[in-house]
C-alpha cells in the first residue's frame, strides 16, 4: 500500500524522478494520483545538453538506501501527466523513469503489486555533479502498519457512504 498525504515528503533531498527494477500495477483506492513520465536520452562523451546523472539505488532491508552515481548522463524532459482516480488502475514498466505525486489537496492511497524483473536496477535521476549518499526510509512497525490500514479502510468506507 502506498499512502500519499499532503505536505509529507520523507526526504527533501531525494529526487522524485525514479525508475523501478520491477513492473508496477497500482489500483487507486481513494484520491487522485499523478504519474509524470520522464523521457531520457543518453548524452554521449563530449556532447552538450545533459540535464541529469543516473544514480543506482541499493535498498537495504534495514531501510538504508545507498544512492550511487553512475557514469551515465542523460537529457530528460517531462511527458504529459497521467492522472488516475479512485477505482482506476495504472501500470508502469520496469526501467521507466517517472515521478508520482498527489493530485490535488486530498490524500490518496494505492494498492501496489510489483513483479521483479531480473537484470533491472532501481534508478533515480539526480544532479550532474551528484555525490554518493545514504538516506534512511522510515519503516513501519506492526502497530503503525495496522493504523495505516485502518485509516485507509475508514476513508474507503466514508466514500462508499457518501
Amino acid at each position: 500500500m502506498h499512502l500519499f498525504e499532503t505536505g509529507n515528503r520523507a526526504d527533501p533531498d531525494a529526487s522524485p524522478m525514479h525508475a523501478h527494477s520491477w513492473e508496477l500495477r497500482s489500483r487507486v483506492l481513494y484520491g487522485r494520483v499523478a504519474n509524470l513520465p520522464v523521457r531520457t536520452s543518453v548524452v554521449r562523451d563530449g556532447e552538450e545538453g545533459a540535464t541529469h546523472r543516473i544514480f543506482e539505488v541499493f535498498s537495504g532491508s534495514d531501510g538504508v538506501d545507498e544512492i550511487r552515481p553512475t557514469s551515465l548522463l542523460v537529457r530528460s524532459e517531462p511527458g504529459p501527466a497521467h492522472i488516475s482516480a479512485r477505482g482506476e488502475t495504472y501500470t508502469l514498466a520496469a526501467g521507466e523513469f517517472h515521478a508520482t505525486a498527489l493530485e490535488g489537496a486530498q490524500p490518496a492511497a494505492t494498492l501496489v503489486h510489483g513483479m521483479s524483473i531480473p537484470g533491472q536496477f532501481d534508478l533515480s535521476l539526480g544532479p550532474l555533479d551528484g555525490r554518493p549518499r545514504r538516506t534512511t526510509r522510515r519503516l513501519c512497525d506492526t502497530a503503525q502498519t495496522m493504523s495505516s490500514v485502518h485509516t485507509v479502510l475508514r476513508r474507503i468506507d466514508a466514500q462508499q457512504r457518501a
